[in-house]
């Protein structure tokens, strides 16, 4: 019996990529007409068939990127993520192989190593990578690249996120309707897309209620061009009055900053009140009783995976980005103002 063909086997044909070749034979954009329709020809005369769908997921290898300074702590975030992930790739049949890219790899724009050599069906990309480094991995990969918790700016690759805009837009008001209205926040703008998207729901909430935003009140928790949370380094705290509240980009900067406000003699929430983002408890305890908006991992894969066999398996699907909505989680770390 003939081997049957596969897509890889059409991209060796013409030269091209796995990914080109499911577009072709899903009728997706980005493919000319010209190479679809000899792609379409050259599958027919091969006799190509899509697998069925009891086997489809089986043996696919799906190699999974994370930069280090994400995964500094055992308990990170996105360390979770992963583990959430591939267990559901397991469930599936499929296999999953970790490679964390160095702050100096990323930087020198060096190709991953064992991922590379890995003969991966697709890439995941977990987290923000800088720019240059993801160019070049679209320009030397050759298989389907998918984000999770980043999108780039086309929304050209398929990109799963989480609700940061409307999370901490509701995160502010959930604020204002406890009384408070001189509100801050936490988070170093334009250094990650998910903290930046934070801000300007944080922006959107403060605008609505016609309070202007004090710029002394926004403070930095890491280096522009760092990812991992530094606040001992980056912030500048105020010197005059300050909010009642502060609005934080996510639950290891509140964590931190509750450290922080204690060591300044502020107590969360007698004092200042705090919201974070992202519902994930840190091994040390110090954000238990933190109000914050829960990320929806389960989801995010869910979907993440789904886009990942479709490509897989040719089929047509709507791409691009999704965002995944969470809900806030009331605990007790912001105190109700009196009327």
């Amino acid at each position: 019996m003939s081997k049957k063909i596969t897509m890889s086997d059409i991209a060796a044909e013409f030269g091209i990529s796995t990914v080109t070749v499911s577009k072709a034979l899903s009728g997706q954009k980005g493919v000319s007409e010209e190479m679809r329709q000899k792609i379409m020809e050259y599958a027919e005369e091969q006799g190509y068939q899509k697998s069925s769908s009891a086997k489809r997921a089986e043996n696919y290898k799906i190699g999974v990127l994370i930069g280090g300074r994400y995964v500094s702590n055992i308990d990170s975030f996105y360390s979770r993520m992963y583990q959430i992930f591939s267990a559901k790739a397991a469930k599936f049949g499929s296999f999953t192989m970790l490679e964390i890219v160095s702050d100096e790899d990323e930087k020198n724009l060096a190709f991953p190593k064992l991922i590379g050599d890995a003969n991966v069906d697709a890439v995941v990309i977990i987290g923000a990578l800088n720019e240059d480094y993801l160019n070049m991995l679209d320009e030397k990969m050759g298989l389907p690249i998918f984000y999770m918790d980043f999108t780039d700016r086309k929304h050209l690759k398929d990109s799963v996120i989480s609700g940061s805009y409307y999370g901490s837009y509701i995160l502010t008001n959930y604020l204002f309707d406890r009384g408070h209205k001189d509100i801050g926040y936490v988070g170093t703008v334009l250094s990650t897309p998910s903290i930046t998207d934070r801000y300007l729901g944080y922006m959107r909430a403060m605008m609505e209620h016609g309070i202007e935003i004090n710029k002394e009140w926004v403070l930095d928790d890491r280096a522009i061009n760092n990812d991992k949370v530094d606040l001992e380094s980056n912030i500048v705290f105020p010197k005059g009055k300050l909010p009642t509240a502060f609005v934080c980009n996510c639950d290891l900067t509140a964590s931190k900053f509750m450290q922080y406000l204690k060591l300044k003699g502020y107590r969360v929430p007698e004092d200042i009140s705090l919201v974070g983002y992202d519902d994930f408890l840190f091994a040390d305890g110090s954000s238990c009783g933190l109000t914050t908006y829960k990320v929806d991992m389960e989801e995010m894969v869910r979907r993440t995976l789904k886009r990942i066999m479709h490509v897989l398996n040719g089929e047509k699907y709507r791409g691009g980005l999704s965002i995944v909505e969470g809900y806030l989680v009331e605990r007790d770390s912001v105190k109700k103002l009196k009327g």
